[in-house]
């Protein structure tokens, strides 16, 4: 049985749709010069080229216990930085599905959810999708990982293999294209 994704947030940031989302990611990849029938990206080769989006993004890999227990990377946007476990870091470099998937979710925070645009939910309803930081994260990665011109005639599994993901991440952005 596969796990539901938690997107627990106490920020809201300004709207945004799978489309728009699938657009900043082909954006992205056209910014890098990666070629749009391209299935597989090698995410760390992404991560040390964020200088080109903008020349105040940066990353650091720290030692696993520098971050909090659960916390596989966290984003500062107040000083533009990634800041990835040095296991998560070399299990990207190994094609780890999750740990692709997790570099990918944090760029998005470092691109998209700068300090102006986040706001603090203090409501007692659910946030929408569209405005929460984590679910925008989460498509974004799936779409950089998996563009969906790419992806909607190949089996989950061909998905897997191809794009270097994790099950959970092929069946998720498969099912919500």
């Amino acid at each position: 049985m596969r796990t539901i994704i938690s997107y627990k947030t106490i920020f809201e940031v300004a709207p945004e749709s799978r489309k728009k989302l699938r657009y900043l990611a082909e954006l992205v990849r056209k910014e890098l010069g990666i070629a749009t029938d391209k299935k597989y990206i090698d995410i760390t080769w992404v991560l040390e080229r964020l200088d080109v989006l903008d020349s105040n993004y940066s990353f650091e890999i720290v030692p696993d216990e520098q971050l909090e227990a659960g916390v596989q990377a966290q984003t500062d946007v107040t000083k533009n930085t990634i800041y990835i476990k040095e296991s998560v870091y070399e299990g990207a470099i190994q094609n780890n599905g999750r740990d692709r998937m997790t570099i990918a979710h944090e760029m998005l925070h470092l691109i998209l959810h700068q300090p102006a645009s986040l706001t603090l939910f203090r409501r007692t309803d659910d946030l929408p999708l569209y405005k929460n930081p984590e679910w925008q994260a989460e498509c974004f990665a799936g779409e950089l990982l998996m563009p969906y011109d790419q992806i909607k005639n190949m089996t989950e599994e061909e998905i897997v293999a191809q794009c270097k993901v994790s099950e959970r991440a092929a069946h998720y952005q498969k099912t919500h294209i």
